[in-house]
């Protein structure tokens, strides 16, 4: 089926929008969030043009290039990648049920990972093994192989800090 691009640029907004939104979000405060969003699909309808409106693999594309994105804006911020800063919630933005001491054992475990690693990680929660694979130029089941390497690796992280989840 061909589309026109407006029609197939809508199409990848409606399925993605809100999992672009999501994968930033992990990262960082919820405006440098939507800017990032809004970025990526800036650049989608740039790159769409290109391709014809013809993506095989849309899902794994547009994430490679949310991907991108947030690496452009690391570069230009001259910053260290933040998976989330509890220094930002202010006191009624924190749930009643929300145990601040595990949730900052968790962000400091997870800053003895690798940027790359925080990266499959977080990329791996929307992706499946084939999706990632593709992201990152390896087979599916070398996928799951890594992400799970990074899931031990931050499991013993945490058993060192002596956190039990």
């Amino acid at each position: 089926m061909d589309y026109i691009p407006a029609e197939a640029f809508d199409e990848l907004w409606e399925k993605y929008n809100k999992r672009i939104y999501a994968y930033f979000r992990r990262q960082f405060d919820e405006d440098t969030a939507e800017d990032l969003c809004q970025q990526t699909f800036m650049n989608v309808w740039r790159y769409f043009s290109s391709y014809q409106g013809k993506i095989h693999k849309s899902k794994a594309w547009v994430f490679t290039v949310a991907k991108n994105v947030r690496n452009d804006y690391l570069r230009t911020v001259q910053s260290r990648e933040r998976i989330y800063s509890y220094a930002d919630l202010s006191e009624n933005q924190i749930p009643v049920e929300y145990n601040f001491d595990e949730a900052l054992s968790i962000q400091r475990a997870m800053e003895r990972l690798t940027k790359e690693e925080r990266e499959l990680l977080s990329v791996s929660q929307y992706l499946s093994s084939r999706e990632v694979g593709s992201l990152y130029g390896i087979s599916a089941s070398a996928a799951r192989s890594r992400v799970q390497k990074v899931k031990a690796k931050l499991k013993g992280c945490l058993a060192e800090m002596e956190v039990n989840l």
